[in-house]
C-alpha cells in the first residue's frame, strides 16, 4: 500500500471499530485462539465464525462457533478475520462477495490489533514478526520460501548482531502476538536454543507466543532440548513425512524427545504449499499503478527484522538474502534505530504494509499471494537445484 496520509491511515478504521460494540472472530483455528487471548477481555466477542462443518455448532474455549449464514444479516456487528495468510485468501472475497465493506464491516487480523492498541491505549502491538537467524536446512524444498535451492550459500547471522536486534526492537515495539524465530531449519543452527531462551527471560511478558519450527527431520541435541524446556516456547513440527520418507523414523523420535522434555509442540500437516515462481514471472514491463495493485491485493502479511531493520516483506528480503531479487531500495524498509515514540502510528502502518513506493523490487518477479494465484504445489516437493 502507498502512504498518502501517513501516520492517519487508520483515522477512518478506528472511527469504524469505536463505533460497533460486538464482534465475530472468522477463523477458529490458531490465529482466532491467540486473538481470544489478547482481546477476550478488552472487546465483546459472540462468537467463531468457521467454514469447517466440524467447527460449526460446538464450543471453542468457551466460545460458540457458527457458519457465516448464521450471522450475515447482524449487520451491526463487526467481523475479524483470525487466520493466517494464505488461510484468508477465500474467506475475504467470501465475505466482499456477500457486501461486507473492509475496514467497515470486516477486519484482518494484523490491522485490528495494531490500529485498536494504537488509537485507544497509546502503544505499538504488534500481530507478528519474522525473525530469521539462519537459511541452514538440511531439506531443499522446490518451493522453499527462503529461496534456499537458488541461494549460493547458507546464511547465518552472528551472536550479537541477533541480540541487538531483538533489544531495539523491543525498545519500540510494547507488545506483540507472535514472535517467530524462523529458518531454515532452527534445529540445525547453533545459536537457536540461547536465542530463544534470550527472548524469552527478557521479553517473554510482552510476547503472547513465542514459536519456532522445525521440519520433523533433524532431532535435536540433548543440550538444545534441556534449554529449551526451560523457556516459554511453542514449536511447529511440520508433518512432510510423505515428501521425504526416509526421514520417518526422526519424525517420531523427535516426538518422543518432544514430550520427554515437555515441550510444547503442535503438528502442522499442509495440504498444498504455495508456488511465488520467481524464475518464471517478470512484471518489469508492469506500470507502477499495476505493480502498488499487485501488492495491495497480495495477503503477504509478514515482515522480517534483521540488522536494525524492518523489511516490508519478508519474502523479498529473503529473496534478497538468497541473490535473486537485487538490491532493496529505502522504501522498502524501516529503521528502527530513528524510531520515536511521536511516530508511533507511522510504524505500525509500516509494518501493516504501507511504504513510500506501495511496492517492493520483489514485486516485479513474485505472483503473491493473490487470489490469483491459486497453483497448489506439493509440500516439501524436493529438487536437485542448487544442491
Amino acid at each position: 500500500m502507498k502512504w498518502n496520509n501517513k501516520g492517519h491511515e487508520y483515522d477512518g478504521m478506528y472511527e469504524n471499530i469505536s463505533k460497533l460494540t460486538h464482534f465475530y472472530l472468522f477463523g477458529a483455528g490458531d490465529y482466532g485462539r491467540q486473538f481470544l487471548r489478547i482481546f477476550r477481555d478488552e472487546i465483546t466477542i459472540d462468537g467463531y465464525i468457521d467454514n469447517s462443518e466440524k467447527k460449526q455448532g460446538t464450543t471453542i474455549e468457551g466460545i460458540p462457533c457458527f457458519s457465516l449464514d448464521n450471522v450475515r444479516e447482524k449487520r451491526d456487528i463487526g467481523i475479524i478475520v483470525t487466520m493466517s495468510q494464505i488461510a484468508r485468501v477465500e474467506p475475504v472475497e467470501q465475505l466482499k462477495k456477500m457486501g461486507y465493506v473492509r475496514n467497515r464491516d470486516f477486519f484482518i487480523i494484523e490491522e485490528f490489533i495494531s490500529v485498536y492498541f494504537a488509537y485507544k491505549k497509546n502503544e505499538v502491538y504488534l500481530s507478528s514478526i519474522s525473525f530469521l537467524p539462519s537459511t541452514i536446512c538440511n531439506l531443499n524444498c522446490k518451493n522453499c520460501l527462503n529461496f534456499n535451492p537458488y541461494a549460493k550459500q547458507f546464511y547465518m547471522r552472528e551472536w550479537d548482531d541477533l541480540v541487538k536486534d531483538v533489544d531495539l526492537f523491543f525498545s519500540c515495539v510494547d507488545k506483540i502476538m507472535l514472535f517467530h524465530v524462523s529458518g531454515g531449519e532452527p534445529m540445525l543452527y547453533k545459536h537457536t536454543a540461547e536465542l530463544i531462551q534470550y527472548i524469552d527471560e527478557n521479553y517473554g511478558d510482552r510476547i503472547g507466543t513465542l514459536r519456532t519450527v522445525t521440519n520433523g527431520t533433524v532431532v535435536p541435541k540433548e543440550e538444545m532440548l534441556h534449554t529449551l524446556s526451560k523457556c516459554n516456547v511453542e514449536i511447529t513440527v511440520d508433518d512432510y513425512r510423505e515428501a521425504v520418507p526416509r526421514f520417518n523414523d526422526r519424525f517420531d523420535q523427535l516426538i518422543e524427545k518432544l514430550e520427554e522434555y515437555h515441550i510444547k509442540y503442535y503438528i502442522n500437516k499442509a495440504e498444498s504449499w504455495i508456488d511465488l515462481a520467481p524464475d518464471r514471472t517478470d512484471y518489469s514491463d508492469r506500470p507502477e499503478e499495476w505493480l502498488i495493485n499487485h501488492r495491495d491485493l497480495c495477503n503477504q502479511s509478514w515482515q522480517e527484522l534483521r540488522d536494525g531493520k524492518l523489511y516490508s516483506c519478508n519474502y523479498a528480503a529473503y529473496a534478497t538474502v538468497a541473490g535473486i531479487a537485487g538490491e532493496q531500495d529505502l522504501e522498502e524498509v524501516y529503521d528502527l534505530t530513528t524510531y520515536t515514540p511521536d511516530k508511533m502510528k507511522e510504524l505500525i502502518e509500516f509494518r501493516l504494509g504501507y511504504t513510500t513506493k506501495g511496492y517492493t523490487n520483489f514485486c516485479k518477479k513474485c505472483r503473491g499471494f493473490t487470489p490469483d494465484n491459486t497453483i497448489e504445489e506439493t509440500p516439501a516437493e524436493q529438487t536437485t537445484v542448487g544442491m
